[in-house]
């Protein structure tokens, strides 16, 4: 690898001290990098555009915390470019290199000793009156969720156009394997193996003694309604609210894949571990 991209939260990285180390450890060994350093500014919590990022381009750096990389890799989740995590935050499941790492892993991409994960997305598309109003791709998970008050809702969940289940709720998570340890985690889904091709439905705060997580196949075709008016529909965390009563979202497995890189074999079941002892 030669060229690479540089994504960066600002939040984490006061005054930019860690963008301008790992520019110089990029510059000190010949190699290419181009900096895009942004703030939220379009209510969606975007860092970067994909049409910013040269076609040549090797890697691309995220600097930040899981949220960070999350963000990025549905920003680009156009390009074939593989993106690798720098921690700036907490012990997180997807960043793989600290800080005071980062010149053995730019040795190490720079001489192509590095693994490539491809991980799994999903696509929503926001269904009104039998017209999709609304169509993105996620990483972590969709969630289908109430907005404000404390009234409960009935979520109709359909698998291949066959009904499942009907859950009274605060909301519904389908989520990834890269997701399942975040959001779906703390609904108390189960922790997969990110390599995995499936599904994961957890609902939050379920109103019933029998509710649990359900595993499906990648293969399948989720369905989600919502009869009354108050929910919202979140790709991400990134918040589509305001929907028309009996709306209902369509998920399934996207065409697109994030390639994440990983220096060390076992980096998943290290932070396991580490988590485990917290």
């Amino acid at each position: 690898m030669k060229k690479f991209f540089l994504i960066v939260n600002p939040t984490r990285d006061a005054g930019l001290l860690s963008v301008r180390n790992i520019e110089g450890e990029l510059k000190k060994r010949g190699l290419e990098c181009c900096t895009h350093v942004t703030s939220r500014n379009d209510g969606l919590e975007r860092y970067t555009e994909s049409s910013m990022i040269p076609e040549d381009t090797d890697c691309i750096l995220v600097l930040g915390g899981d949220g960070t990389l999350i963000q990025a890799a549905d920003d680009v989740a156009d390009l074939d470019i593989p993106l690798l995590g720098i921690n700036t935050g907490r012990l997180g499941f997807l960043t793989d290199v600290e800080m005071d790492g980062i010149s053995a892993a730019i040795d190490a991409l720079s001489e192509d000793r590095y693994l490539v994960d491809e991980r799994m997305m999903i696509t929503g598309g926001i269904i009104s009156k039998e017209k999709e109003i609304c169509r993105e791709s996620a990483l972590n998970d969709i969630v289908v969720y109430r907005q404000g008050g404390m009234k409960v809702l009935d979520y109709n969940v359909y698998v291949n156009k066959k009904f499942l289940k009907t859950y009274r709720a605060d909301g519904i998570i389908v989520s990834t394997p890269t997701g399942s340890t975040a959001y779906s985690l703390s609904a108390g889904g189960p922790i997969v193996e990110p390599g995995s091709k499936l599904f994961i439905i957890t609902p939050i705060c379920s109103h019933t003694l029998n509710s649990r997580s359900v595993v499906l196949s990648a293969e399948d075709e989720i369905y989600i309604s919502a009869e009354k008016k108050g929910s919202a529909v979140a790709f991400d965390g990134r918040e589509f609210s305001n929907l028309p009563e009996g709306f209902g979202v369509t998920i399934t497995k996207s065409e697109k894949i994030t390639k994440i890189i990983r220096l060390h074999d076992d980096s998943f079941l290290n932070v396991l571990q580490k988590k485990f002892k917290e």
